[in-house]
């Protein structure tokens, strides 16, 4: 009896040993990954809109000796630290930057021991609301470095985000579980491939890393859930997304090897289909009529224009047999598709089905501006000047026998009423607009006369229906 009780009694040691290891060595490695983590700053921001994207001491000691001086900075968010082929690079929100200026003196990151280091922009992707940094000098050797982790995590997996929440917490470090993976955003960007985590995060921590208890970054801390009731918007603080993992991984390496994500580009024009009412206050979309996404148009020299042209008015089923059921299903399997790659689109006129392959070429400032030129010109009386510096458009405007031409800046582009409001400086950056503002199915453009650059911007709306009366969900890809 006495040698059972001492066999239990080291067993319950054993347990209690092995579970005070597990916890110190988590510990360590959250502790490891404080020294990845940076606060990011932007001391000088653009006038208009934002831009299209040996021994070491006591870390903890240091983290936390005293507080983070910020008050020159007009914005801030959260990094981390990564190393590719040598060289350290910080992995930051796209949102977080796209303010900054492009000159020197306009983005800084903060190490744990409070030392400042001038970055810049290498690149980044405003639609998956990533950005890559590189530090303008050597960077100390204070930074540990993030790796990423190459498979999704478990549902229900700990994890930890570590950021600074608000600009005045630096390495806060707050626990939670998975709650889903997979998850779709509706916004105008970062829409796609969230990890959902009860892991608390809020403003400030934008950028910033969500680890397991690896170390190994499993998402970027992205976006925080609201919910509206009774006129009142509530922060849900225990819903919160970070961008996945390995589709962060295959982005940065994108942007580190080539500059940019690496983009297909069809040719399509997609929109969905509705029964448009006319009341007092206009004409507007009454009812939609079915959810599949419609061919509307092709755009000229693509392989789709050679292959689809029969088939425009047809609605899609599938791409690449993923079924599809609205313009915002379609763009999400669009951007799974690779450049230089084949693609099989399936299509019905109610009665019969045909599937097409086409060839996905890769994405250029070409296509962009072609995109740009093309709904440009779809608005009545307007002209571009495609060979200005700053896009220019001409409106002819008609009072009675007179007739004047004037002309505009076009400066940027986006929704007012959302303060998100985009820089346009040539119509490869108004295709990209475009592209992403499609699904919301309009967009207002700032625009400047050309006699009087100091005046207020005005604002021209234009809906992406055909005859511009009312907003239609579209794809461009």
């Amino acid at each position: 009896m006495k040698n059972k009780f001492l066999t239990l009694a080291l067993l319950c040691i054993g347990y209690s040993s092995l579970f005070a290891q597990t916890t110190v060595s988590v510990s360590d490695k959250i502790e490891y990954a404080l020294s990845a983590v940076v606060t990011v700053a932007v001391e000088k921001a653009q006038p208009i809109g934002k831009v299209l994207m040996g021994f070491r001491g006591d870390i903890t000691e240091e983290a936390y000796n005293k507080s983070l001086e910020l008050s020159d900075a007009l914005g801030s968010g959260s990094g981390f630290i990564i190393q590719k082929n040598g060289k350290k690079y910080i992995i930051t929100n796209a949102h977080v930057v796209e303010n900054a200026a492009d000159e020197s003196g306009s983005l800084y990151v903060y190490s744990y021991n409070r030392k400042k280091y001038e970055v810049k922009v290498l690149g980044g992707d405003s639609f998956y609301d990533i950005a890559v940094l590189e530090f303008k000098d050597t960077p100390g050797k204070e930074f540990n470095i993030l790796e990423f982790a190459t498979k999704l995590p478990q549902i229900a997996s700990k994890v930890y985000a570590i950021g600074n929440p608000l600009g005045e917490y630096p390495y806060t470090v707050t626990d939670g579980i998975v709650s889903a993976i997979n998850r779709f955003r509706d916004g105008v960007t970062g829409k796609y491939g969230f990890i959902q985590s009860t892991a608390t995060v809020t403003w400030g921590n934008s950028g910033g890393p969500l680890v397991n208890e690896e170390g190994q970054v499993v998402g970027i801390n992205s976006q925080i859930a609201f919910a509206p009731k009774n006129g009142t918007v509530f922060l849900m603080q225990q819903i919160n997304f970070a961008l996945e993992s390995p589709l962060a991984l295959r982005i940065v390496n994108d942007i580190i090897e080539k500059g940019k994500l690496a983009r297909a580009y069809i040719g399509i024009e997609l929109k969905q289909r509705y029964k448009v009412s006319k009341s007092e206050d206009g004409w507007y979309p009454s009812m939609q009529i079915d959810q599949l996404p419609v061919l509307s148009n092709v755009m000229k020299g693509s392989d789709a224009a050679n292959k689809l042209t029969a088939f425009i008015g047809w609605s899609i089923t599938k791409i690449n047999d993923i079924e599809v059921r609205s313009v915002e299903e379609a763009l999400g399997e669009c951007e799974k598709i690779k450049p230089n790659t084949k693609m099989k689109i399936s299509l019905t006129d109610g009665t019969s089905s045909k599937d097409v392959t086409i060839d996905a070429v890769d994405l250029k400032p070409t296509h962009l501006e072609q995109l740009g030129s093309y709904m440009l010109h779809k608005i009545p009386n307007v002209s571009v000047d495609e060979s200005s510096q700053q896009l220019k458009v001409y409106s002819v405007s008609e009072n009675g026998y007179n007739r004047q031409k004037n002309a505009f800046y076009l400066i940027g582009g986006g929704n007012s009423d959302a303060d998100d409001v985009w820089r346009i400086t040539t119509l490869a950056d108004l295709g990209s607009l475009l592209r992403i503002y499609g699904p919301k199915g309009g967009v207002e453009y700032f625009l400047i006369q050309e006699s009087n650059y100091e005046q207020e911007p005005q604002i021209y709306t234009q809906n992406f229906d055909e005859n511009d009366k009312f907003y239609q969900p579209m794809l461009w890809y």
